[in-house]
């Protein structure tokens, strides 16, 4: 028992000390062209813009982000030379219709250019609070509120944007707003107040009756009365003792046979850059640059406030970041991971930092590979982010492999969005004064008088692959095709593969198809592997959902990249956000739909290759009063970009080797052999 005691306290001793706990205060120059702005740099940035009378001292800031030089200048930069430094700004005021763009040279201490984009809308999240302020003035809101017995003073409200739904003269700040009392988690339903935060004042009031309003205990998650009642499993220690494999320089990060850079962007969150692979000591590229620049999140109820309830969470919201909190160790992330900071900021242009914003981790990763006796370990290398928008958790993993493979993995967890409903038993017909269609309800009841709505989400990924350089990259469709049977065929069992080259952006429009196994492979025109095959990456889909959203339909104008899973572009510098800049303005469109019409060439090129991963969610009554986590994702894995297998003489690591002995074919005490 004592010296079982004792391992377990050494153990714990060796974990904490290969841990990174302490946080590098922001004091640190950049010292690569794309290294994330720095606290100093940001409050550089405000002051710069404030001493040049570019701000007021009242505008709301959606961003403050590092302008990433020109990727020609990146791609040539020289370690130790001096590189272009520069901040994009956005902000708004209250009072002033569109938004302002300005653009800062931190070297050079000055604004070097100031953009006015009338008739759109800035994001929101913290500022919008001001919704409670303005709507308790209105006399017709209070008695709205009074016909249902409620006090204006027993309630708090919220809002969302209206987008082309909305009412208000274009390029003013319009909102939906909706109340629900101080000490309640469901809304009061049907009661909705178009609102001009431009004006302060309520331009109509949406009060649909019969809705349910009433006071109900739905057992919401509260963080601080979480009650650690079942017992635990036994120890389960993830440690390293002599350390982890990778290295980390700054914003680098070498492991194996790769090396890469990250950061945290103040809308996409992760962003992993200038990824290569060591291939025999010749350092090939694969990606440039890949993010997840926009989310949706269509709900599936066909009320006017849930219509209007189409989330862009990094364009009209930047992931929750002006609120974003550190991970929590052991949980998040395996107690090995190494936790790096990252600056963020408020919505006033005040620079903060979390202390455990990105875990960067290695991990068991099953069986690299295994035939008869020969077997050998497989470990990752896997670099995850965590944030919370509102009610939901999404996490955002990149894992990269030895053999060469990058997963991406989301994880969904949280706070499923509920409404209060008149009925109570799932058996039970819809109540007349509950939305149905033909009997069916549009969710799931999760407690009385509760319903978890129907929504999908949807995460655009954008990788900027440059597959053995940025220049001569192509894209073609793989898809599995049986051979008709006939004298081709004689016993029905032939198949194969049919490659499609797209040589312009609307070739390359496509879908998911499992039927065909449809693959898309990213690969170099110009280069080839031992065997006369192009070096490329090949893009495999995970699990997918389609939009239940018609074409033509509001959503789809404004989100034109759900009109398909799988786009190429050709590269462009300001082709960032697929729905465009700032997706919350009202009839306002930008993005995939608008930047393929051009129709560019994309053979043989620089391309941006686009992957829209979704979800369906039918709520099940588990995932109250918290949704345990939900995987989803998709794979880069090499097709022809090695000419055999790249971990062919990997070795198992030593300490497996001493632990575990070989089997003895015959072994003491037994009279049969072993294997």
């Amino acid at each position: 028992m004592t010296k079982t005691c004792l391992l377990y306290t050494l153990l714990l001793l060796a974990l904490l000390a290969g841990q990174s706990c302490t946080q590098k205060v922001d004091d640190d120059s950049p010292t690569y062209p794309l290294d994330p702005l720095t606290a100093t740099e940001m409050k550089k940035v405000v002051q710069i813009l404030k001493d040049s009378k570019t701000t007021t001292g009242k505008d709301i800031f959606n961003i403050i982000n590092l302008k990433e030089p020109p990727k020609a200048e990146v791609l040539a930069y020289k370690p130790g030379k001096p590189f272009r430094r520069e901040a994009f700004t956005s902000f708004y005021d209250y009072a002033k219709n569109g938004v302002t763009e300005a653009v800062i040279d931190l070297n050079a201490g000055k604004v070097i250019s100031v953009k006015n984009i009338p008739n759109v809308i800035g994001m929101g999240l913290e500022a919008d609070s001001v919704a409670n302020a303005i709507v308790k003035k209105d006399a017709g809101w209070v008695a709205a509120l009074k016909k249902r017995g409620i006090s204006i003073d027993s309630v708090k409200h919220r809002s969302i944007f209206t987008g082309d739904i909305g009412i208000a003269p274009i390029g003013h700040r319009e909102q939906l707003v909706i109340a629900r009392r101080k000490k309640n988690n469901v809304d009061i339903e049907g009661l909705m107040a178009y609102t001009d935060f431009t004006t302060g004042k309520i331009l109509k009031i949406v009060d649909e009756g019969n809705s349910f309003s009433a006071a109900v205990d739905l057992n919401y998650f509260k963080k601080d009365s979480v009650r650690e009642l079942n017992k635990s499993t036994k120890a389960l220690i993830i440690t390293q003792p002599d350390g982890h494999t990778f290295d980390i320089k700054g914003h680098e990060i070498t492991w194996q046979n790769w090396k890469l850079r990250y950061g945290v962007d103040n809308r996409e969150g992760l962003v992993i850059y200038d990824v290569k692979y060591n291939d025999k000591g010749k350092e090939r590229s694969i990606m440039y640059r890949g993010s997840m620049p926009e989310m949706v999140v269509p709900y599936g109820s066909p009320d006017l406030f849930q219509a209007s309830y189409n989330f862009f969470d990094a364009g009209e919201y930047r992931l929750g970041q002006g609120v974003a909190q550190s991970m929590s160790p052991g949980a998040d992330a395996p107690e090995n991971a190494e936790y790096t900071p990252a600056i963020l900021h408020r919505e006033n242009g005040t620079p903060f930092q979390i202390d455990r914003a990105v875990a960067i981790f290695e991990e068991y990763g099953g069986t690299l590979w295994r035939h008869s006796t020969v077997s050998r370990r497989a470990t990752n290398l896997a670099i995850k982010y965590y944030t919370m928008i509102e009610n939901y958790d999404y996490a955002f993993t990149w894992r990269f492999k030895e053999d060469g493979t990058i997963d991406v993995d989301v994880e969904l967890t949280g706070i499923v969005e509920v409404k209060g409903v008149h009925r109570v038993n799932e058996m039970d017909k819809p109540d007349k004064d509950d939305l149905s269609y033909n009997g069916h309800s549009f969710g799931t009841l999760v407690h009385k008088h509760v319903e978890a709505i129907n929504h999908q989400h949807f995460f655009v990924f954008r990788m900027d692959l440059d597959i053995d350089g940025a220049k001569h990259n192509s894209v073609m469709e793989m898809n599995s095709k049986l051979v008709p049977p006939g004298k081709d065929n004689p016993y029905g069992n032939a198949f194969y593969v049919d490659g499609t080259q797209f040589k312009t952006e609307l070739e390359a429009q496509r879908d998911v198809d499992y039927l065909s196994a449809r693959n898309w492979h990213i690969y170099n025109n110009m280069e080839m592997n031992d065997y006369g095959q192009h070096v490329g990456y090949m893009l495999m889909p995970g699990a997918q959902a389609k939009t239940f959203v018609p074409e033509g339909s509001l959503l789809r104008k404004k989100a034109g990249f759900l009109n398909h899973q799988f786009w190429v572009t050709q590269y462009a510098e300001n082709e960032e956000y697929p729905a465009g800049r700032y997706p919350a303005s009202n009839k306002v469109y930008d993005g995939l739909s608008e930047w393929t019409a051009k129709n560019r060439a994309i053979d043989n090129n620089d391309i941006v290759v686009w992957y829209v991963a979704g979800i369906t969610h039918i709520v099940r009554p588990e995932e109250w009063p918290i949704m345990s986590v939900h995987h989803m994702g998709f794979s880069l894995m090499p097709f022809g970009f090695f000419s055999s297998n790249p971990t062919i003489n990997n070795t198992n690591p030593d300490f497996i080797k001493k632990q575990f002995k070989d089997v003895q074919l015959k072994q003491e005490g037994s009279d049969i052999e072993h294997e």
